[in-house]
């Protein structure tokens, strides 16, 4: 499936994974704000045309995923500090959601929308280094022999819906998209993506920042890697402890 010039033209044309493409909930009253978690500052204007940063908080009750080096389980570090990991984090469900062609056009659909002006060529080759078996996201199936496999999962520095905002134990249930049903109509813009159910693909690093952090940088094919958050249901559980309240949409990097 390829989105067309005309179509690619109407999508918004500065893209860059530092200015966190404005992927929001435009009818839900969602913004940006050119900050990231756990710090928080005031916004900024953005380079792009669209939609303006706004401190009015959303009205969708939020939460954060935290990065590696925000976690007591990783003793505040990178997990392989020498090796930089994909920051995925599983959902309880645990799923292995087989993607039908429907919804293998839908990711290359927003793909192709957060990424305008890739020749077909370079997106194909993106999009098979992507799939690979042995990646984060299809890990260990083989798109290439018709076993197209998506684990239910995020990564740290994604903002997603939760249902009630009301813990389950040791879990927040937050809401997915069903693989079980047909995907969401391939977007024309990117503000008609919700990125509360979606997130960007973020990879940890060594390289310490000036306010003691770590470096937390997207995947390295395509500038901004975005992926369906899937489940076998509409809703799945987080684990509390990967996560924070938050009031707006995040950026999902910190570099």
């Amino acid at each position: 499936m390829r989105i067309g010039k005309k179509t690619r033209d109407l999508a918004l044309s500065a893209f860059s994974r530092r200015d966190f493409l404005k992927l929001v909930g435009v009818s839900a009253g969602a913004a940006v704000l050119n900050a990231c978690a756990p710090r928080v500052e005031s916004p900024t204007a953005l380079p792009s045309p669209g939609i303006q940063p706004t401190a009015t908080p959303d009205p969708r009750k939020l939460c954060f995923v935290l990065w590696d080096h925000q976690l007591a389980q990783y003793n505040f570090k990178p997990r392989r500090p020498n090796v930089p990991l994909p920051q995925t984090c599983p959902l309880y469900s645990g799923a292995r959601n087989p993607l039908t062609p429907e919804w293998q056009a839908y990711w290359r659909g927003i793909l192709q929308v957060c990424n305008p002006g890739m020749s077909e060529t370079a997106f194909e080759l993106s999009w098979k280094s992507l799939i690979d078996p042995t990646r984060a996201f299809t890990n260990h199936s083989n798109p290439e022999m018709g076993d197209f496999v998506m684990g239910s999962l995020t990564c740290g520095g994604a903002t997603h819906e939760m249902v009630t905002g009301e813990a389950e134990g040791r879990y927040m249930r937050i809401h997915t998209l069903n693989t079980r049903q047909s995907p969401p109509p391939i977007p024309v813009t990117t503000d008609e993506i919700d990125i509360t159910r979606h997130f960007f693909a973020t990879t940890g690093s060594s390289q310490r920042l000036a306010d003691g952090s770590y470096a937390v940088y997207g995947f390295p094919q395509f500038t901004n890697c975005i992926v369906p958050l899937v489940s076998r249901d509409d809703t799945d559980l987080i684990a509390l402890e990967r996560i924070k309240i938050v009031t707006n949409i995040q950026r999902p990097y910190n570099t």
